[in-house]
């Protein structure tokens, strides 16, 4: 039988197999589910610069700064132009609808099973013209399927299996098989010791409500998780799943984060990984007063890291470029532009995709950068400043002389790591009804030796180095009123040591255009977040804020709407800002400035 003609693979028919004496066995069955309109409204003027249709070079014309040293005297080289008709503003970001049946079934008095069907349709395509052929849910790492063995995909929808597992309850011992999520850590936005699992960013990014804390994007995997309770105190659990990495936005999507002008290949580091498994475990307990966490994982790091690859396309096979593809590069000032969105080395990002590939010399790259300013040297060209680099890249875009535009070509892999880790948590006391009694404060930290990290240069060389992380956490329920309920607080500082929020190398930030950059010593987060529900609790207002102290801000406000058991409407902002300094998280974000919405019928 062809399992793959109906979309799923044999996995997945492993979780059929694994379930369907369920159905004949389960004494009581519960179904529920919801059929949910998620709609995003794009507020203010800038379009997303990683798309080609907001990219900010479309239609400018800018100087060519490298066929100078070429041309006869009294020759000017003519303009970079990118053309100006691939701009398309968009109005929405999202348009989807999403339905969701769940089943938990109890089979006896110690074994139960539950069981998650989603599908997610996001019509954007059909209602906003700046995305009608773009691809939000195919993923080329797996032949163009869905991102997880448990998932069908096609461009604008999905139907997967987030959840198909199995229960084991006896006395102390606890042991759950099949489809699953693991969610480690009780942090906002850091996952300082969440690290079994990796996102999917295809639906809403991280831009969904930030309470939530990732429950809808976890990427789940097929595992076996297990604990057993010592005593009252203590507590032992481990788990091994198979490997599923972090699931990207599409190429040109809203919520792309990788620009356009790169084509990123996934397939062949992750089937070099695919069959691979995560292993890890935890203890926790109580030293006193104190709640006590030890973690140890050994994992490849789905979120992964990049480099330069071959294109294996055109005139330019055996390189990292790939030319005339219309989605490429157009300038050096485009380039260097990009290079700092990104936290990139715009010189050393050059000096890398010219030398780690010999089929480059052989198009005369070495005249080129000599006739520049650059130097060459045992076959290693070096560029000294940002006119050198733009010299050369120039000459290379030039759409006579030159190649015209070109796309970068770049492979993701899946390094193995170990990531340990330990928690603190206390509950405090003081005088009944101020504000330390019953606060809790929690320490949570990981550290994870010899971590790679992509080279901001994007070298085959990756970045190798010791991460540690460490996030404070205080949270209360904190009456300010008789006639209100409780208002929920949490506050929260994420430090890192060698990367920021998103996992970018220090060393690629504080990133001017042109310039190599300085990189930062370390990078810190605060964030806050209140809920307040009303009287009736028909309602509850939320404001969630993030900032990373170097300009980028995340400011999240929304209200909550419940009138009975089976409706829910949801109304959200988020804001995201940017000093623009090449150090924050939030310049390429914030096209994603937006107002959404969730209505949601529950059954």
């Amino acid at each position: 039988m062809n399992t793959k003609a109906f979309g799923f693979t044999r996995s997945s028919l492993w979780i059929a197999a694994l379930l369907a004496p369920a159905s004949t066995l389960a004494a009581e069955w519960q179904f529920s589910g919801f059929v949910r309109e998620e709609i995003a409204v794009r507020v203010g003027g800038e379009d997303n610069p990683a798309n080609q249709q907001g990219n900010v070079f479309n239609g400018k014309a800018v100087p060519n700064t490298g066929l100078g040293p070429f041309l006869a005297p009294g020759v000017a080289p003519a303009t970079l132009t990118r053309p100006g008709s691939l701009k398309d503003s968009n109005t929405f970001n999202m348009f989807a609808t999403r339905v969701e049946l769940a089943a938990d079934g109890k089979l006896s008095e110690s074994l139960a099973a539950h069981v998650k069907l989603r599908g997610f349709y996001d019509g954007i395509g059909q209602v906003d013209g700046a995305f009608r052929k773009e691809n939000l849910f195919e993923q080329e790492f797996r032949g163009s399927r869905g991102g997880t063995p448990f998932e069908v995909a096609r461009k604008d929808w999905m139907l997967d299996i987030p959840a198909a597992y199995l229960d084991y309850n006896d006395g102390p011992l606890w042991l759950r098989f099949g489809n699953q999520q693991i969610a480690w850590g009780e942090s906002i936005f850091f996952r300082v010791l969440d690290v079994p699992n990796g996102i999917d960013l295809r639906r809403h990014s991280i831009l969904d409500v930030a309470a939530e804390e990732y429950s809808d994007k976890r990427v789940p995997s097929l595992a076996l998780r297990g604990s057993f309770r010592v005593n009252n105190d203590w507590e032992v659990e481990g788990f091994t799943q198979r490997f599923q990495p972090t699931i990207l936005p599409g190429d040109n999507s809203p919520y792309n984060t990788i620009p356009s002008q790169f084509a990123v290949q996934e397939r062949a580091g992750y089937d070099k990984v695919k069959d691979d498994w995560t292993f890890g475990g935890r203890v926790r307990g109580k030293l006193g007063d104190f709640g006590v966490q030890l973690m140890a994982v050994n994992r490849r790091n789905p979120d992964g890291v990049v480099k330069w690859t071959d294109s294996r396309k055109g005139v330019l096979a055996n390189t990292a470029f790939e030319a005339g593809t219309g989605q490429g590069i157009y300038s050096a000032a485009e380039w260097f532009h990009y290079a700092s969105l990104v936290g990139l080395d715009g010189i050393g990002g050059l000096e890398s995709a010219l030398n780690e590939f010999p089929a480059t010399l052989g198009l005369g790259s070495a005249a080129v950068a000599a006739g520049c300013g650059g130097t060459v040297s045992g076959g290693k060209i070096s560029l000294p400043n940002k006119a050198a680099t733009s010299c050369v890249l120039d000459t290379f875009f030039d759409p006579v002389a030159g190649l015209g535009n070109l796309r970068g070509h770049i492979a993701r892999e899946f390094p193995r790591e170990n990531v340990f880790g330990f928690s603190v948590n206390h509950v405090f006391e003081g005088e009944p009804d101020s504000f330390l009694d019953q606060l809790v404060g929690r320490f949570e930290l990981s550290w994870t030796p010899d971590k790679k990290f992509t080279n901001p240069t994007l070298s085959r060389r990756y970045v190798e180095e010791n991460e540690t992380q460490f996030a404070f956490i205080v949270e209360k329920y904190h009456k300010f009123s008789a006639d209100i309920p409780a208002t929920y607080i949490v506050a929260q500082w994420l430090h890192k040591t060698a990367s920021d929020l998103f996992g970018r190398h220090l060393s690629g930030l504080d990133n001017k255009p042109g310039e190599r950059p300085k990189g930062l010593d370390s990078f810190n987060a605060v964030a806050l977040a209140i809920q307040q529900p009303s009287k009736t609790l028909e309602w509850r207002g939320d404001l969630t804020m993030l900032t990373d102290l170097r300009g980028g801000w995340l400011i999240q406000p929304g209200v909550k709407w419940k009138p009975n058991k089976s409706f829910q409407l949801d109304l959200y902002g988020n804001i995201l800002r940017s000093d623009g300094g090449g150090d924050d998280f939030g310049a390429n974000l914030q096209s994603a400035n937006e107002v959404f919405m969730r209505g949601t019928f529950y059954f």
